[in-house]
């Protein structure tokens, strides 16, 4: 029981600074830059320029706090999920348009799409919505400019599989088990990762496991990343 409750602290800590660090690292950019242009250290004319990265920002903050309203309720236990019938085909192929400007503009090659199947689920829409959503927003930050991402959706032994591979940097083996942990991220360095808020993936594992589904991920380094989600 000790050990348990110092696990639990440990834990507690770790989360406390690691979204601490989160919740810093922007509102710091946006000071700074705000600061800068009501003192005139930012010349008039960058001033939009410096605008947009604060708008930016911005929009991270909100994502951040979104997803983490989203993840402690669905820890807690306090989110009912509220099921219905609808076509995940549809609201896949609206996740995608969704994000049509951003895809163009890194030329990527998209996939699969044309032969996934018309399959209708009964879960939680807004959540199901939002495990997709943070998926293919992954998929679109690590793939590379010209670069591809394929879909697959169909229908195996009375389950619903969802299928996306993009090609890019791919994630290291030594990774692989913990890409599902809140604010775990594989590479800081890398620029893509400075806009991650580190808990998409996380949230995306805790909607599946609500749903009594799985989700999986393989990878090769320099080649391609693979999610598969499992829907009963």
């Amino acid at each position: 029981m000790a050990d348990s409750l110092e696990e639990t602290e440990r834990q507690r800590r770790e989360f406390i600074a690691n979204i601490s660090h989160e919740l810093k690292t922007p509102m710091t950019s946006i000071g700074g830059f705000i600061d800068g242009i009501l003192d005139g250290t930012i010349e008039s004319e960058k001033q939009k320029y410096y605008l947009n990265i604060v708008s930016d920002e911005v929009k991270r903050l909100s994502r951040l706090v979104e997803s983490m309203l989203s993840m402690a309720k669905l820890e807690s236990g306090e989110f009912m999920l509220k099921p219905e019938v609808f076509d995940l085909r549809e609201l896949l192929i609206s996740v995608v348009i969704s994000q049509e400007q951003r895809i163009e503009a890194k030329q990527i090659e998209i996939s699969g799409l044309d032969e996934t199947e018309s399959i209708s689920v009964n879960a939680d829409k807004d959540l199901i919505h939002q495990a997709i959503y943070n998926l293919v927003d992954n998929a679109i930050k690590f793939t590379e400019e010209g670069g591809r991402i394929s879909f697959s959706l169909k229908s195996e032994n009375k389950k619903t599989v969802f299928t996306l591979i993009n090609s890019g940097s791919g994630i290291p083996e030594k990774d692989l088990p913990f890409i599902f942990e809140r604010f775990y991220k594989v590479d800081k360095s890398r620029s893509a990762s400075k806009n991650s808020t580190g808990i998409g993936l996380y949230i995306v594992k805790t909607v599946i496991a609500a749903h009594s589904g799985t989700v999986s991920v393989t990878s090769k380094e320099n080649e391609f990343t693979s999610f598969k989600i499992t829907l009963p």
